[in-house]
């Protein structure tokens, strides 16, 4: 929304962590639409114009280790912002997001995790990393160690929730544009919803079917409600799951902590 923003348009362009490999490389479930190429990368500029801030947001940047350095070598320059989920709350909602997008076929959330290792030997993409692409600390040191630190900036995605509008201001300061601007924070996007029905899911889990179509000819406040007329929320997160999955994410966190010198003690209770 902000005026003197760009965006990439396509989301994410997974070029860092994705781009110019050699193909068997590239896991063979990766993001058809991502940039293969830096001159596919650059194209998803094209249209920047004079805006003061040009970025994308690209989640796979965080989970592939290579990538730190070859950002560091694409955009030396680069304005990091990583926001961190509590790691059990996001391999949930990435399991609901799978289930949304229709690939994930286990209706149960601890029997996918089960499954977690077994799928990683044959699918290096991150469809279903819901564990594994929870612990942040390895990821989050590549790039302390490329960018200076005041070019990086961290958030909580529960302070994001919480305060919206002041976590755009912080950003926006953070990226040289005007941090008075006001944005819209009224309407929550990208929620990991399920689909009403199998028809719903048929329709728009599937890249380049409906879902992408409405994703790239309306606008995004239209395509959110037409999502909540079409879905449903997920089912809360059980205690008992929580309880059970978070051991594995202590340690990840403790050193999080210590990485970060922030307090994440929320996170390591159930």
């Amino acid at each position: 929304e902000h005026p003197q923003v760009f965006m990439s348009s396509e989301k994410e362009t997974d070029y860092c962590s994705l781009g110019d490999l050699p193909p068997d490389e590239v896991p063979a479930l990766a993001a058809p639409w991502r940039a293969k190429t830096r001159a596919e990368y650059e194209a998803f500029f094209r249209d920047a114009g004079d805006a003061r801030a040009v970025g994308e947001a690209s989640p796979t940047s965080l989970f592939y280790p290579p990538t730190a350095e070859r950002l560091r070598q694409a955009i030396p320059d680069a304005k990091l912002i990583c926001v961190l989920r509590d790691p059990v709350e996001r391999a949930y909602s990435h399991f609901a997001l799978a289930r949304k997008m229709g690939f994930e076929t286990e209706t149960d959330f601890e029997a996918a995790v089960a499954r977690e290792d077994e799928r990683w030997r044959t699918d290096r993409s991150m469809r279903f990393t819901y564990t594994r692409a929870s612990f942040y600390h390895d990821g989050l040191a590549e790039f302390l160690a490329r960018f200076p630190r005041e070019r990086i900036l961290v958030l909580r995605f529960e302070d994001l929730s919480a305060d919206t509008a002041g976590a755009m201001r912080r950003i926006h300061a953070f990226v040289g544009v005007d941090p008075d601007f006001v944005a819209d924070v009224a309407v929550r996007h990208n929620r990991s919803m399920l689909p009403k029905s199998g028809l719903v899911r048929e329709a728009f889990g599937r890249p380049f079917r409906v879902r992408r179509f409405l994703q790239r000819n309306l606008p995004p406040r239209l395509v959110t409600q037409l999502g909540n007329l079409i879905m449903r929320p997920p089912p809360g997160l059980a205690k008992d799951v929580r309880a059970r999955l978070l051991p594995r994410f202590v340690d990840d966190v403790r050193r999080l902590e210590t990485l970060l010198d922030l307090d994440l003690a929320a996170w390591r209770s159930s």
